[in-house]
C-alpha cells in the first residue's frame, strides 16, 4: 500500500524514533514502548492491566476513477486534529493474548496542524484515481502564472484509536491496528466557499510483526479514509463537472454598462489600438503581477483569475502612472477570469467585440505588461491562428507575442474591440522559449462565466465626449 518513498519520508522526519530510547514517536503520536516495561517478565506480581479501546473495522471502498473525462484540479491545504493533548488513543499490549499494559497517548495540542505527510498520502490517492493534482512537495517556487487548482481539500482528523501489540517482547517486533474519522471540506475557488462536506472513516490491521508499526497503522488508516472519500459519488461528480457545488447559492447577474464595437471602425487600426492603451492596466495582487482592462466608464475591469488569486483587493496602474485601488467582486477559477471594481471615478474603457467574428489569418493586437512593470501597456501584433479546446474550455489561439505578465490583458481586433483575454503561452522547456502558439479566453465566455449582463442603454450614464472605443479620457 505504501511505496518506499513514502516510508523513507517518515524516517527522515523522525516519525519512527523519539528523543528517548523508550519512546516511540510516529507523526504527532508518542507512546511508551516495550523498553519501559522490560521488568514485566521478571515481576513477581501480576502486571497491572489497561483496557484496550475497540478499534473500528471500516470497509475500504474502491475509489471511483476519473475515467476519460476532464476533471477539475485539486490541491491539499491541511489536516487539523480534534484531540486534546495527552489524550489516550489506545493501549500498548503485551503477550500472545495482546493484553493491555500501558496507554498510548496522543502528544499534540488541540487543533494543531498535523504534518503535511498525511496530505501527501491523500494527493497520491487522488492522482492514482486519475484526478488532476496541483502542488508538489519538491517544488521550491510557485509560478503565479501557471494553472491553479479548482478545489482545495482540507480535513479534521478525529476519533483516533490505535493498539500496538508486542506478542513476543524479546524480539521488539509488534503488530498494530488503528482507526480514525476525517471530516472533509472541499473548498471551491470558483464560488469562494465550501462546496462539499463529508465524513469518512478508515482503519488498518497490520498482522505481520514489524519494528514500531504505529506510524504505519495510522498512515494506512488515513489512506483508507482518503479512498473512501474518493469512492463518494458526490466527490466524483464535483470534480468531473457532472455535478455542481452543493452549497453555494446561484450567482445573480451583474449589470454593467459595457459597449459593443461598431462593425466598421471610423479610425485606422493603428490609431484605435494606440488609444486603447489608456484603458489597459497593470494589476498588482499580493506578489502577483498581471494585466487587465476596463470595460465600463464606472470602473469595472476584467482580468484572469490566476492574476488576482485569493486576493480580495488589488492595485492597478494606468499608462499615465496613475494608481487606483480595486476590489475583486467575482471570479471563476475554472474559466480563469475575474471581475474587479475600481474605486468611484470616470475611466477610459474598451468596447467589446465577438471572438467568432475574427477568422484565422485576421490581424489581432495584444496589450499588457510582459515580464516587468517597466513594460506596461506594451502592444504586440499577430494573427489569429485558430480555435480549439483546452481542459474542456474553448480557446482562441494566436501567434501574437505574449509573456508572463500579459495574463488578463486584452486581445483586440482591427477595430479595437476586445475579442479575448490573454491566458497562456506555450514555451519550450527548459529555456522557456516561445513558439508563437498562445491561448486567449473568448470575451463572450468570460462574460458568461462571470454572469455579466449588459445594462440597458437608457440606464447607462451619458458619455462625456464620444470617441471610438469609448476612450473619452
Amino acid at each position: 500500500m505504501f511505496g518506499p518513498r513514502t516510508l523513507r519520508s517518515f524516517e527522515s522526519l523522525g516519525w519512527l524514533r523519539g528523543p528517548k530510547p523508550w519512546i516511540l514517536a510516529f507523526g504527532s503520536v508518542a507512546v511508551a514502548s516495550i523498553g519501559a516495561l522490560g521488568s514485566i517478565g521478571c515481576a513477581t506480581a501480576a502486571p497491572p492491566s489497561f483496557p484496550s479501546p475497540e478499534v473500528h473495522s471500516v470497509e475500504e471502498r474502491r475509489p471511483i476513477s476519473a475515467g476519460e473525462s476532464y476533471t477539475s484540479a485539486v490541491e491539499f491545504r491541511k489536516f487539523l486534529v480534534k484531540l486534546p493533548d495527552d489524550h489516550v488513543i489506545g493501549a500498548l499490549q503485551i503477550g500472545k493474548e495482546c493484553n493491555g499494559r500501558e496507554p498510548l497517548t496522543w502528544k499534540i495540542g488541540r487543533d494543531s496542524t498535523v504534518t503535511q505527510d498525511f496530505g501527501a498520502l491523500l494527493l497520491e490517492e487522488v492522482a492514482a484515481a486519475g484526478y488532476g493534482v496541483i502542488g508538489h512537495g519538491d517544488v521550491l517556487f510557485e509560478d503565479a502564472h501557471e494553472k491553479k487548482a479548482d478545489y482545495v481539500v482540507a480535513g479534521v482528523i478525529r476519533d483516533v484509536r490505535a493498539n500496538v501489540c508486542y506478542a513476543t517482547p524479546k524480539t521488539n517486533l509488534a503488530t498494530a491496528e488503528a482507526s480514525l474519522a476525517i471530516d472533509w471540506q472541499i473548498y471551491s475557488y470558483r464560488s469562494r466557499e465550501v462546496a462539499f462536506k463529508v465524513t469518512t472513516e478508515g482503519s488498518s490491521l497490520l498482522l505481520r510483526p514489524q519494528p514500531e508499526p504505529g506510524a504505519d497503522a495510522i498512515s494506512r488508516a488515513v489512506v483508507a479514509a482518503s479512498r473512501n472519500l474518493l469512492a463518494d459519488p458526490h466527490f466524483h461528480e464535483l470534480l468531473t463537472g457532472n455535478g455542481v457545488d452543493r452549497n453555494p447559492q446561484p450567482r445573480p447577474p451583474i449589470a454593467i454598462a459595457y459597449e459593443t464595437a461598431p462593425k466598421k471602425p471610423s479610425k485606422s487600426a493603428e490609431t484605435v489600438v494606440a488609444d486603447s492603451r489608456m484603458a489597459v492596466v497593470t494589476v498588482f495582487a499580493g506578489d502577483s503581477m498581471g494585466s487587465g482592462f476596463l470595460i465600463s466608464r464606472d470602473g469595472y475591469l476584467l482580468t484572469d483569475e490566476h492574476v488576482v488569486g485569493p486576493s480580495r483587493y488589488v492595485r492597478v496602474k494606468f499608462v499615465t502612472g496613475r494608481e487606483v485601488n480595486g476590489e475583486v467582486v467575482r471570479a471563476d477559477r475554472k474559466r480563469d477570469v475575474a471581475l474587479v471594481k475600481l474605486e468611484g471615478d470616470v475611466y477610459p474603457y474598451l468596447q467589446l467585440g465577438e471572438s467568432s467574428r475574427v477568422q484565422p489569418g485576421a490581424d489581432v493586437f495584444a496589450i499588457g505588461t510582459p515580464l516587468e512593470e517597466m513594460f506596461g501597456q506594451t502592444v504586440t501584433k499577430g494573427i489569429v491562428s485558430g480555435y480549439g479546446e483546452e481542459d474542456g474550455q474553448r480557446i482562441l489561439r494566436s501567434d501574437v507575442n505574449i509573456q508572463k505578465g500579459n495574463s488578463g490583458g486584452p486581445l483586440l481586433d482591427r477595430s479595437g474591440a476586445v475579442v479575448g483575454l490573454s491566458v497562456n503561452a506555450y514555451t519550450l522547456l527548459p529555456d522557456g522559449i516561445g513558439i508563437g502558439l498562445n491561448g486567449f479566453i473568448p470575451i463572450e465566455e468570460a462574460l458568461h462565466a462571470l454572469t455579466i449582463q449588459r445594462e440597458a442603454p437608457e440606464a447607462a450614464p451619458p458619455a462625456a465626449a464620444p470617441s471610438p472605443g469609448g476612450l473619452s479620457r
